[in-house]
C-alpha cells in the first residue's frame, strides 16, 4: 500500500491523482488518473484499484509487475465537487472504471443522504465487484451496450425520484455524453446541478 499525501491534504469524494508508468512502446512516461481508494491521512496509506486487462495498457502492465517497495512518481489533483446547498439526494453513474469514486461518495457523504447508484456493467457476479454500500443507498445495474444507452434510459426514464438531485456520472467517453442528456435532459438538471467526466474511449489503445 503506497505512502499517503501530507497530512494537510483535504479529502472530498473523489479525490484522484495522476500516475505515471512506461509506455509500452517506447518507454516514455505516460500518465494515467485514479481515485484514491481507503485513504488514510493518519496513517499515511492509501490503495488505488487497476482493471488488469489483456493487451495490457502501460499502467495496467505496471500494475501486474509492480513489487513492494517500487517507487513511483504521482501528482494531485484536488478540485472538490461543489453539490449545491439544498441537495436532497445523489445520483451517481457510470461503468465499472467509476466504481472507485462511486465508493468515495458512498463513504463520505452524510449518512441521511439518500443516494442512488446506476451501474453500466454486463458481468453475471456483481458481487465480486468492489462497491461500498449502506442504509440508504440503493444499486441499479444495466446493460453495458455501446455507447451507454441503456444507462442513460434507465435513469432518464423513470428510475430516478423527483427531488434536488445532484448527479455525478463517469466511465467510458460515449457514455459518459449519452448520460450528460439523461442529466440534463432527462432529469432537467442545471449544469450546476450535475457532474460528468469521461476516463477512458472505447476502441483505443491504451498502452
Amino acid at each position: 500500500m503506497p505512502r499517503a499525501p501530507s497530512p494537510r491534504l483535504e479529502v472530498f469524494p473523489t479525490l484522484w491523482f495522476r500516475l505515471w508508468a512506461e509506455h509500452l512502446t517506447d518507454g516514455v512516461p505516460v500518465q494515467r488518473g485514479y481515485t484514491f481508494v481507503d485513504l488514510d491521512v493518519a496513517a499515511g496509506t492509501f490503495a488505488a484499484d487497476f482493471v488488469l486487462h489483456e493487451p495490457h495498457g502501460a499502467a495496467s502492465a505496471w500494475a501486474a509487475a509492480v513489487t513492494p517497495g517500487t517507487e513511483v512518481e504521482i501528482a494531485l489533483t484536488p478540485a472538490r465537487p461543489k453539490v449545491p446547498e439544498g441537495t436532497e439526494r445523489l445520483v451517481l453513474a457510470g461503468d465499472i472504471t467509476a466504481l472507485p469514486a462511486i465508493n468515495s461518495w458512498v463513504e463520505q457523504a452524510p449518512d441521511d443522504m439518500p443516494i442512488e447508484v446506476f451501474v453500466a456493467d454486463d458481468g453475471h457476479d456483481h458481487a465480486g465487484l468492489p462497491l461500498s454500500t449502506r442504509d440508504g443507498v440503493s444499486v441499479t445495474w444495466t446493460a453495458a451496450d455501446e455507447g451507454g444507452h441503456a444507462l442513460a434510459a434507465t435513469i432518464a426514464d423513470g428510475g430516478v425520484r423527483p427531488g434536488a438531485v445532484y448527479a455525478w456520472g463517469a466511465g467510458e467517453k460515449d457514455l459518459v455524453k449519452a448520460l450528460r442528456g439523461a442529466f440534463t435532459d432527462g432529469l432537467g438538471l442545471t449544469k450546476k446541478e450535475q457532474f460528468s467526466q469521461f476516463y477512458w474511449f472505447r476502441g483505443r489503445s491504451s498502452d
